[in-house]
C-alpha cells in the first residue's frame, strides 16, 4: 500500500509525500530486520527531503539510520547520525525528536559498558519527556535505568524500577511495555542463577505478548527460555525451543534474531563438545550478520569458533580468529566483549605453552630412550641396576 501511494505521489511530483512514503517503507523494512534494504531507503528519502528543504524529514531519517547502525551494533556511525540528527531537531526547535535521540544515545553508551554515561542521558532524557507531558517516553527511560541496574549486579535496585515501570506502563495502557518491564525482570533472575524464577517470569511474558499478538515478543521470550535451559544444561530442550524460536523469527522476516538463534543453538552443540556441527552453525550465524552488518553478532561467533580451536589445540588458527574478534568489540566500544577475547587468548598462550613442553618432553624422552635401547644392545648382561 505505502509503496503504491509513493508511486502515485511521484506521478502528480508531490515529492514531500513521496519522500515520506519512502520513509515508512524504510521503517518497515528496519522492523522486519531487513537494516540494509532500510538504509539505501532512509539515505534516499534523506536527500529528496533535502531537496527540497524539508529540515525535519531530513532529520528524522538521519535519526532512524542511527537506529539502525544502534541495532546493527556500529554505534560509533550510529553516535554520530544520533546526535546530528539531536542537533537539527533543537535548531528547528522540535523538542521530541531531540529528546528521542538523547535516549538512544543513552542506549549506545549502555551497550559500550559505559554505564555511567547511559545513566546520566537517560535521567536527562527521563525528566525533558516529563517536561513535555511524555509520559511514555518517561516511562521507557527508566525501564533502561532499571536495565543498567540490572546489568551492574544491583539487582533490588533493577527490581524495583522495572516493576515501577512496569506499573507505569499498565497505567497508561502500555501492555507492550509492560511485558518488556516483565521480560527485563526474567532476565534479572537468570542471570543470578535463580533460573525457575526466571523461567516462570518469563513464560508469563510470553503469554502477554502473544495476548496482544506481538509475535516478535513471544518468539523473544521462547528464546530466552531456550537460554535459561541450555545455563542448566538442558541442551535438548534448550536446542527445541531455540530452533522453535528461530522458525518464527524467520516467518516474521526478523533476521538479526533468527541469526542469534543460529548462534546460541552453535553454543548448545560446542557445549556438549559437539565441534563439528557447532563450527557449522557458527560459522553459518557468523555469514548472516555479516550480511544485516551486525559486527557484534560476527564478533561473538568469531569468538567462539576461536574457542572451538583452541580446544582442538588448533592454537596458531584459534588465535587468529580471537584476536580478529577482539579487534571488532574494540571497534564497536564494546569492552567487555574484548576482555573476554583477552582472557580466551591467555588461555592460548597458556595452551601454546604447555603443548610447546609436551613436544620437548617427548622429543627427549624418545632420544634417551634410543639411547638407553643402544646401551642395552651393546651391554645386554649389564645389571639393571646399572643402566
Amino acid at each position: 500500500m505505502v509503496s503504491e501511494a509513493q508511486i502515485q505521489f511521484e506521478e502528480i511530483e508531490d515529492q514531500w509525500r513521496a519522500a515520506w512514503c519512502v520513509q515508512k517503507l524504510a521503517n518497515i523494512h528496519g522492523i522486519q530486520g531487513r537494516y540494509s534494504e532500510a538504509a539505501d531507503m532512509l539515505s534516499n528519502a534523506h536527500s529528496q527531503f533535502e531537496k527540497i528543504g524539508n529540515q525535519l524529514g531530513a532529520a528524522k531519517c538521519r535519526q532512524s539510520l542511527g537506529e539502525i547502525h544502534r541495532v546493527q551494533g556500529r554505534y560509533s556511525e550510529a553516535a554520530d547520525m544520533l546526535s546530528n540528527a539531536q542537533s537539527q531537531f533543537q535548531k528547528i526547535g522540535y523538542q521530541l525528536g531531540a529528546v528521542q535521540c538523547l535516549q538512544s544515545l543513552g542506549d549506545i553508551h549502555k551497550m559500550q559498558d559505559r554505564y555511567s554515561e547511559a545513566a546520566d542521558m537517560l535521567s536527562d532524557a527521563q525528566s525533558q519527556f516529563e517536561n513535555i507531558g511524555d509520559q511514555l517516553g518517561a516511562a521507557q527511560c527508566l525501564q533502561r535505568l532499571g536495565e543498567i541496574h540490572r546489568l551492574q549486579g544491583r539487582y533490588s535496585e533493577a527490581a524495583d524500577m522495572l516493576s515501577n515501570t512496569q506499573s507505569q506502563f499498565e497505567k497508561i495502557g502500555y501492555q507492550l511495555g509492560a511485558a518488556q518491564c516483565l521480560r527485563s525482570l526474567g532476565d534479572a533472575h537468570s542471570i543470578e542463577g535463580r533460573y525457575d524464577e526466571a523461567a516462570d517470569v518469563i513464560s508469563n511474558a510470553q503469554s502477554q505478548f502473544e495476548k496482544i499478538g506481538h509475535q516478535l515478543g513471544a518468539a523473544q521470550c521462547l528464546k530466552r527460555l531456550g537460554d535459561i535451559h541450555r545455563k542448566q544444561g538442558r541442551y535438548s530442550e534448550a536446542a527445541e525451543m531455540v530452533s522453535s524460536a528461530q522458525s518464527q523469527f524467520e516467518k516474521t522476516g526478523s533476521q538479526l534474531e533468527a541469526a542469534q538463534c543460529l548462534q546460541s543453538l552453535g553454543e548448545i552443540h560446542r557445549l556438549q563438545n559437539r565441534h563439528s556441527e557447532a563450527a557449522d552453525m557458527l560459522s553459518n550465524a557468523q555469514s548472516q550478520f555479516e550480511k544485516i552488518g551486525h559486527q557484534r553478532g560476527a564478533a561473538l561467533c568469531l569468538r567462539s569458533l576461536g574457542d572451538i580451536h583452541r580446544v582442538q589445540g588448533r592454537y596458531s588458527e584459534a588465535a587468529d580468529m580471537v584476536s580478529n574478534a577482539q579487534s571488532q568489540f574494540e571497534k564497536t566500544g564494546d569492552q567487555l566483549g574484548a576482555a573476554r577475547c583477552l582472557e580466551i587468548l591467555q588461555k592460548i598462550q597458556k595452551g601454546t605453552r604447555e603443548n610447546h613442553k609436551a613436544q620437548q618432553f617427548h622429543t627427549n624422552f624418545r632420544f634417551h630412550f634410543k639411547q638407553t635401547k643402544f646401551f642395552c644392545l651393546c651391554f645386554p648382561h649389564q645389571p639393571d641396576s646399572e643402566l
